[in-house]
C-alpha cells in the first residue's frame, strides 16, 4: 500500500477483468471442459467486494453533509457513465450494420437486428443504468454492463448509510444479510443472478467490502497479514479450491466471504505474489480494466456477427456450439484457436489502453482536482477507481 492507494488491488482488478474477457471469449478451447469453468462469473463479485472496500476507504470519512453526498454521486455518476455511453454508442452503431446488412440479404443466419436484447426499450434502459432491474427478462446490449448499472445504484445506498445512519457499521451488516438473503430465496440460479436479482447481489458484495474495511480500521486485523507470502498463497488456494467446488448451489453464496478475505490480505502487500500484483504490467492492466470489461464484449459482438456472416457466404463450418450471444466458434485446431484467443485478448488490452487515455481519464479530470494538486488522475482517491 502507498500512501492512499492500495495498488496490490488495483492489480487484483486488473487479472479479474482480464479473466471475465477470457470466460467471455467465443472461441472454443480446452479450459471449458474444467469443472469450475462457469464459476470464473463470480470475478464480478470481486469487483463489487473491491469496491465497496476501496470507495470506504476513500469516502467513509468524507460524507458528512447532503452536500458532500451529491458530490459523491456526481463523481461516481461521470466515473461510470461516459465510457459505459460510448461503448453502447458503439453497439448501437454495429446493430445498425446488421440491420442494414439484413435489409440487403436477409440469408445471413444472424439473429434480427434491434429485437430480444438489442432491442430499442432495452437500449434506453441501458442509457439510463436501469438494465440490472429485470425489466427486460434478460441481459441487454453490453451485457457486462449489468454489474455498472448495479453498482451505481449500490453507491446510492452506501451514500445514504453514510450520511443517515447511526451505526454505520450495523447499517451495512443488514444490507449486506438483506441483499444475500434476496439472492439465496428468490434466484433460481443464487449467487449467478444478473439482470433478475444483480442489484441484491451487488448490494451484498459491496457492503461486504465495506465491511471489511471498517473491520480493519477498528480491530487492526491487518496483523494478520504480517506472515506475507505464506498467508497470500493460502488465501488463494482456499479460494482456488472453492473456486473448483462450488457451483450454481447455495455454496455460491460464500463468493464475496472468499473475496473479502483475499482483499483483506493483499490490502496489505507484504508477500512476493504482492510484488508481482504491482508490476508494471499488471498494474496497467489495473488502470484499463473499466474499459476491459466494457470494450471485450464489442469486440466479440462484432466478431460474431462477422464470423456468422462468412459461414453463411463461404459455407465455412465455424460454429462449435451454441447461437446467438452464446455462439462458440473454432478455426480448425486448438493451435488456431489458441493463436485467435491471443489475438482478441491482445486486441481487448490495447483498445482498452486508448479508452482508459481518451475516454476515462478526461472525465477523471472534469473536476480539475488532479491538476490543482498536481497529480495524475490515477494517483488521487482509490474512489475514482
Amino acid at each position: 500500500m502507498t500512501a492512499n492507494r492500495y495498488d496490490t488491488l488495483d492489480g487484483w482488478r486488473g487479472l479479474a477483468a482480464l479473466a471475465i474477457a477470457f470466460y467471455h471469449l467465443p472461441v472454443a478451447h480446452a479450459f471449458r471442459d474444467l469443472s469450475g469453468w462457469k464459476n470464473l462469473e463470480f470475478f464480478v463479485d470481486f469487483f463489487f467486494v473491491l469496491s465497496g472496500f476501496v470507495i470506504c476507504h476513500a469516502w467513509g470519512k468524507r460524507l458528512l453533509t447532503g452536500q458532500d453526498g451529491i458530490v459523491f454521486l456526481q463523481r461516481r455518476f461521470w466515473r461510470v457513465w461516459p465510457l459505459h455511453i460510448i461503448i453502447l454508442g458503439a453497439f448501437f452503431l454495429l446493430e445498425s450494420a446488421k440491420w442494414l446488412a439484413l435489409q440487403k440479404s436477409s440469408g445471413l443466419g444472424a439473429d434480427p437486428a434491434f429485437s430480444g436484447p438489442t432491442s430499442v426499450p432495452a437500449l434506453l434502459s441501458n442509457i439510463l443504468m436501469l438494465q440490472s432491474l429485470n425489466l427486460h427478462g434478460t441481459t441487454t446490449w453490453n451485457g457486462p454492463a449489468w454489474s455498472i448499472s448495479a453498482e451505481f445504484w449500490t453507491y446510492l445506498a452506501f451514500a445514504a448509510v453514510m450520511l443517515f445512519a447511526r451505526g454505520r457499521l450495523a447499517a451495512m451488516v443488514l444490507i449486506a444479510l438483506g441483499g444475500a438473503a434476496i439472492v439465496a430465496i428468490f434466484s433460481p440460479i443464487w449467487l449467478f443472478a444478473t439482470h433478475d436479482f444483480g442489484l441484491p447481489r451487488a448490494l451484498y458484495g459491496f457492503f461486504a467490502g465495506a465491511i471489511t474495511y471498517r473491520l480493519m480500521r477498528l480491530w487492526r486485523v491487518g496483523a494478520l497479514a504480517a506472515p506475507g507470502l505464506a498467508l497470500e498463497a493460502g488465501v488463494l488456494v482456499t479460494a482456488g479450491l472453492w473456486m473448483a467446488l462450488t457451483g450454481k448451489n447455495a455454496s455460491s453464496m460464500l463468493a464475496p466471504l472468499v473475496f473479502a478475505a483475499i482483499v483483506m490480505v493483499f490490502s496489505h502487500g507484504t508477500g512476493a505474489i504482492s510484488r508481482f500484483l504491482r508490476s508494471k504490467p499488471v498494474q496497467a492492466l489495473g488502470l484499463w480494466s473499466y474499459s476491459i470489461y466494457l470494450v471485450h464484449t464489442l469486440i466479440y459482438f462484432g466478431l460474431r456477427f462477422g464470423l456468422v456472416t462468412v459461414e453463411k457466404m463461404t459455407g465455412w463450418k465455424l460454429t462449435f456450439s451454441g447461437d446467438g450471444t452464446l455462439r462458440i466458434f473454432t478455426f480448425g485446431s486448438d493451435l488456431a484457436n489458441g493463436a485467435v484467443i491471443l489475438a482478441l485478448l491482445g486486441l481487448t488490452v490495447a483498445i482498452s489502453a486508448y479508452a482508459y487515455r481518451f475516454i476515462e481519464k478526461p472525465f477523471m479530470m472534469m473536476d480539475g482536482s488532479a491538476a490543482k494538486a498536481g497529480k495524475r488522475p490515477e494517483q488521487v482517491s482509490m474512489a475514482l477507481r
